[in-house]
């Protein structure tokens, strides 16, 4: 047997731990000094070596033990600096023969990825050039002390070695006694495993274990368990005496409650259920489309319908979506006034209207538990969570329970071309962090950020479609779903979240409302009606998932509705830089109906912006009249409703509130009542226009086609306007 054989079989059997590591060197060292003809023992790495080698420098270069590795754990949570970056990179490429920079730690920041490309690297580079193999022969004619056998065994050699010299030889009780591994042949296309090699099974250097994450935490603690968030409280992080004997601060930070994180209560069941069987439908999506209603065939050059496969959300009383539609349904109001726990608004309210830096206003829709959050969950350190916008924790828990409601787990997006569209703004979460000195932390500069509110989701589950935080103020949301529209239209993604989220925290965004005096005083949102004199501030956040219709249907995804068109435009110059134009929501609309070849006497229900001032109410009614005069003179068959009359206006969230709506009533068949509504307001002209206010709980009624259509408009008072129509699916 060949002096080569004699190496490969030894490291073999140190790697499958029927030898140990010591006595391994031992006979390494023994074949070096005999006086044997020279041989190319250069042994070919395979897919599961590469790994192994991998973890092997992990190991030894942050010092922890083969058991405390995660192949989807980043090396920045594993506390690899740019240092210890370069001693890693440094030994693959001794070991491996590859010339990688230090970059691809941070474009592929875990084992699993990282391996991947090492992997494509050395398959790449795994011919000897004539070059190399002049210089293998000048190195056999070196003196035998001198010759290397193999840089890559020198490597085993000085890492065993290295360990010799700082720790004591283990005792037999101490050595691994796991079975040997039969090793696989390669697979023959580089590809990351969805399974986890247990370290058990690897032949590893023992380390010391002393691995510690930035944040303090034992690595161990860090692991993202793929759990749905469970909605137990436990106790706040810190105690309310945590500043000592410092001056006391008038804005008392809302303190972090951990969520419990319990894999027994993990619920996904509509995620194992999406995958469908190899085979089992064979129809087209040509097909299948044309039994969609209406039946008549939309032209060739007409954008594909957009899908909506998920939904998920949280707004004043309602928790999740079907309680929102529950309160819908049963005319619910879920306003109140602003309890202490949250902000002391008593201190700001003067019911005089015109008192300076105070509100008339003392009512709200507020969210619950919006202090609670389960971190771990989404591999976030409690400190980093404290210091983050309690929107960026929110919208992040509402993303993934979109993706769930859509049958998506984590691991069928990661690494897909889905995007995120988020309508936002920062909250006043700053002022917080400001009363207790924590403003000026690394975790509040990405805690506080709204372009880092997109990217949480997209982080956290590799997502590599475009992630763009949006603030058009109201209609915000809206314009992050025509935005993920346009995206998949364009191809610039294959699936999108999008949606929007508001939180209040102090009583700022109420006076500064109460200022411009477009606050209810009497603390009511009545939209359209008479005695309408204001609108009301709300929190609340809701997430959709979309895919092309074509998609969704070859996936047999569940179907809310199809957008079939939407559209953005702006009021440029009006009397006022938040006043509406009634002539640019006219143009929009039309414009919407003719691009996507919509009729709008299809159209039997609008959702509308609906705030309940007098102002706004009477142009959008107008705007809307004068647009589907364009295109049909039918009267009276098209309901307007406003969710703000229920739970508020929620600003960047209203938009996609709006759109949840509809789908909630086009999945129930029934348009819910517009509560708070007495008379129509004088200056709105219903009679003879397509519209009336729908004061019931009706069913709704399919149109001249047998189909069930609605549009929902957003009016930024920035200026930016959206409109979006949304028609039922129905299969045949």
């Amino acid at each position: 047997m060949s002096n080569g054989e004699l190496i490969k079989g030894i490291l073999q059997q140190i790697k499958d731990n029927r030898m140990d590591a010591r006595e391994g060197l031992k006979r390494l060292n023994e074949l070096k000094q005999q006086q044997v003809p020279p041989v190319e023992v250069r042994v070919k790495p395979t897919e599961d070596t590469v790994k192994l080698l991998i973890m092997d420098v992990l190991c030894r270069i942050i010092k922890i033990q083969p058991d405390e590795l995660q192949e989807d754990l980043s090396f920045k949570e594993m506390g690899i600096d740019s240092i210890s970056s370069v001693e890693i990179v440094r030994d693959l490429n001794d070991a491996l023969h590859i010339h990688m920079d230090g970059i691809q730690l941070y474009d592929y920041p875990n084992i699993s990825e990282l391996s991947s490309y090492v992997w494509n690297e050395v398959q790449m580079n795994s011919h000897i050039t004539v070059e190399e193999d002049k210089q293998q022969s000048l190195a056999a004619k070196e003196p035998p002390a001198k010759q290397r056998l193999n840089h890559r065994y020198e490597y085993m050699n000085d890492l065993i070695s290295q360990f010799s010299k700082n720790n004591p030889k283990p005792t037999a009780q101490e050595l691994p006694v796991s079975p040997p591994q039969k090793a696989e042949s390669p697979a023959p296309e580089p590809a990351v495993s969805a399974s986890r090699p247990t370290a058990e099974k690897l032949a590893l250097s023992p380390v010391e274990k002393s691995a510690v994450s930035e944040a303090g935490q034992p690595l161990e603690s860090l692991k993202p368990a793929l759990t749905r968030p469970s909605a137990l409280s436990l106790k706040p992080l810190h105690s309310p005496d945590r500043r000592g004997d410092e001056k006391q601060n008038t804005v008392q930070p809302p303190r972090l409650k951990l969520k419990g994180n319990h894999a027994e209560e993990a619920a996904s069941g509509r995620a194992q259920a999406t995958a469908a069987e190899a085979g089992d439908d064979a129809r087209t999506v040509e097909s299948v489309a044309q039994t969609m209603i209406p039946a008549t065939e939309r032209a060739s050059s007409l954008p594909e319908g957009i899908a909506i496969i998920g939904i998920s959300g949280r707004f004043p009383g309602a928790s999740t979506t079907r309680e929102l539609w529950r309160n819908l349904r049963d005319g619910v109001c879920s306003i109140g006034e602003v309890p202490e726990e949250r902000f002391d608004i008593h201190s700001a309210y003067d019911e005089d209207r015109k008192a300076v830096q105070k509100t008339y206003c003392k009512v709200a829709g507020l969210l619950d538990n919006v202090d609670e959050f389960d971190p771990l969950f989404f591999n976030i350190s409690p400190r980093e969570a404290e210091m983050m916008d309690p929107q960026q924790r929110i919208f992040l828990e509402e993303a993934w329970n979109a993706l769930e409601d859509a049958g998506y787990s984590d691991r069928a997006v990661q690494d897909t071309r889905c995007g995120v569209f988020v309508g936002c703004a920062p909250s006043d979460y700053t002022k917080h962090l400001e009363a207790n000195s924590l403003e000026n932390t690394a975790e509040a500069f990405t805690g506080t950020s709204s372009s880092i509110l997109a990217a949480r989701i997209s982080y956290f589950l590799n997502l590599k479609g475009p992630s763009i935080s949006i603030d058009t103020a109201c209609s915000s949301s809206l314009v992050a779903v025509h935005q993920a529209c346009s995206s998949l239209w364009s191809g610039e993604c294959d699936m999108a979240l999008a949606g929007g989220i508001r939180l209040m925290f102090t009583p700022d965004s109420i006076v500064q409302s109460s200022q411009m005096e477009i606050l209810s005083k009497e603390g009511v949102c009545r939209p359209f009606d008479n005695g309408a004199d204001g609108t009301l501030l709300s929190e609340g956040t809701g997430v959709v998932v979309l895919k092309p219709l074509g998609s969704a249907i070859r996936d047999r995804d569940y179907i809310y509705g199809v957008i079939r068109g939407s559209g953005v435009n702006q009021d440029g110059r009006t009397n006022g830089i938040t006043a509406p134009s009634v002539n640019s929501q006219i143009q929009l609309e039309k414009t919407v109906y003719e691009k996507f070849d919509i009729d709008p006497a299809d159209i039997n229900y609008v959702e509308s912006h609906g705030t309940g001032t007098s102002l706004g109410d009477p142009i959008e009614v107008k705007a809307l009249t004068e647009a589907f005069r364009h295109f049909t003179a039918d009267s009276h068959y098209c309901a307007l409703g406003s969710i703000k009359a229920n739970i508020g206006h929620t600003t960047m969230a209203a938009g996609v509130a709006g759109i949840i709506k509809i789908l909630l009533s086009l999945k129930s068949r029934k348009i819910p009542p517009l509560i708070h509504y007495r008379e129509l307001n004088e200056k709105i002209k219903l009679q003879g226009s397509p519209f009336y206010i729908n004061t019931e709980l009706v069913e709704w009624p399919v149109n001249k086609k047998g189909s069930r259509m609605a549009a929902v408009s957003s009016f930024g008072f920035s200026g930016t306007n959206c409109h979006i129509v949304i028609e039922e699916y129905r299969s045949v």
